[in-house]
């Protein structure tokens, strides 16, 4: 029978994944981060990060960076899919072809359980993602000095409500990704003739492996939603009587970005996007089974 890692073992290895993706991807988050909330014609993502870079340093391109490696992200992620696939192997999940008669998840419960992840993920992670993109906006530098100073001039100026603003636009975006990225790695462990790992090595190099394809689909179909979360989270709230906010909701954002920029404006920071989640995803799954699978092997 498989050994099941405790809640305990699945929180630390969520904390230890969540990590290694910040520090992995900050730089091309960053620039994504700002290729989407621009207007205009954005450049090659190589030559954004050598100006940054040259402008103020290479801790310029790690500028949020803290507020990324305190987002529950990758712990909301994984250790939620970990708790959703449970709630769909339950009874009420076989009544409704989530789980098989032996309680195993089938493809379309793959998928359910993945996306049910995005809800618990974005009620912990929004705050920290408005200030991570505030801190790297161009449009904020200068305005605030660090991750804290950004969080107390916001909840200050604008109260702090406003540190959930694009909370929608990240259920959006986290519902869909994670149920395409779980998904599509539960279907293919199930159908694909993979070989099985006999080392830790060839065990992390195929989840990084499957990691990548898996992230890099579900990339494509989530960018209009993560394109509307930056551009709501990255504008300030107007003064009583001042002008109502350019985009209002997710898919009154959406649709002015079609209106004004053209549909393939939705998919603003493609490029530095898939990079980032395509690196992100890879490490933190693989840093993921790696940390219970050591957590684990302890206890044997």
């Amino acid at each position: 029978m498989e050994e099941k890692p405790s809640p305990s073992q699945e929180v630390l290895a969520g904390l230890f994944s969540g990590v290694c993706d910040a520090v992995a991807t900050h730089p091309l988050d960053q620039v994504k981060t700002q290729f989407q909330i621009n207007n205009g014609e954005n450049g090659a993502v190589l030559d954004s990060l050598r100006r940054q870079a040259a402008d103020g340093g290479v801790l310029r391109l790690y500028r949020g960076l803290l507020a990324a490696c305190l987002r529950p992200q990758s712990l909301c992620m994984y250790t939620g899919n970990e708790w959703s696939k449970r709630i769909c192997q339950g009874s009420s999940g076989q009544q409704v072809g989530l789980a098989n008669g032996q309680g195993a998840l089938t493809i379309t419960g793959g998928f359910v359980a993945g996306g049910l992840t995005g809800y618990f993920e974005s009620a912990c992670v929004t705050p920290f993602e408005l200030v991570k993109v505030r801190m790297q906006s161009f449009d904020h530098v200068g305005r605030f000095h660090s991750t804290f100073h950004c969080a107390v001039e916001t909840a200050r100026n604008e109260g702090a409500h406003v540190l959930y603003n694009g909370f929608w636009a990240s259920c959006w975006r986290n519902c869909v990704f994670n149920g395409t990225f779980f998904g599509l790695l539960h279907w293919w462990k199930l159908t694909l003739p993979l070989p099985k790992p006999t080392t830790t090595l060839e065990a992390t190099g195929q989840d990084i492996s499957l990691g990548m394809g898996a992230s890099f689909l579900a990339t494509i179909v989530k960018m209009p939603f993560d394109v509307a979360k930056n551009r709501l989270q990255n504008q300030l709230t107007p003064p009583p009587g001042g002008e109502p906010p350019r985009y209002a909701h997710t898919l009154q954002c959406c649709a002015t970005v079609w209106r004004e920029e053209g549909g393939a404006a939705l998919f603003k920071g493609f490029s530095p996007t898939v990079m980032r989640i395509v690196l992100g995803m890879s490490v933190g799954y693989a840093a993921f089974e790696f940390a219970l699978d050591k957590m684990l092997s302890r206890q044997r």
